[in-house]
C-alpha cells in the first residue's frame, strides 16, 4: 500500500515521525501498536507532499530522504505557483547534491505512481 500526504505541506512530517516514534519506543504506552516503527513505516509505504516555498524542504529531504518528497504548483488555484514553481523549488533545496535534486524534482512522484 502507497500512501500519500498531500495538500498539507511538508514541514510537519519531521517531528510528527519523531513523536511517533518516541511514543513506540515507550515500552508499554500502547499495547495495540504496531510491530514497527512508524518512521520505518513511513519509509516503507509513505511520501509526502511539499509546497515549492517551504524552505524546510532540504533540510528534510536529508531527513527522511529526497525519494520521499514529491511537490505541488497546486494549479490552477489562484493561489499556486505557477509559473515557476520548479525554479521555486531549485532555490530551496539548497546544496543537495544533483542525484538528491532530481530525487525531489522527480523521483519521488515517479516512486509513488509506480513508474521507476
Amino acid at each position: 500500500m502507497r500512501v500519500a500526504f498531500l495538500e498539507s505541506g511538508g514541514g510537519w512530517i519531521a517531528p510528527w515521525l519523531d513523536r511517533m516514534d518516541r511514543h513506540f519506543d515507550d515500552q508499554g504506552f500502547n499495547e495495540s501498536a504496531p510491530k514497527t516503527r512508524p518512521s520505518e513505516l513511513f519509509q516503507r509505504n509513505c511520501w509526502i507532499s511539499f509546497e515549492p516555498v517551504e524552505s524546510s524542504i532540504a533540510v528534510l529531504a536529508d531527513y527522511i530522504g529526497p525519494h520521499k518528497i514529491m511537490w505541488a504548483t497546486d494549479y490552477p488555484h489562484g493561489d499556486g505557483f505557477f509559473p515557476g514553481a520548479p525554479q521555486m523549488l531549485r532555490e530551496r533545496m539548497g546544496k543537495l547534491s544533483p542525484e538528491a535534486r532530481h530525487q525531489v524534482l522527480a523521483g519521488g512522484a515517479l516512486g509513488f505512481y509506480g513508474m521507476s
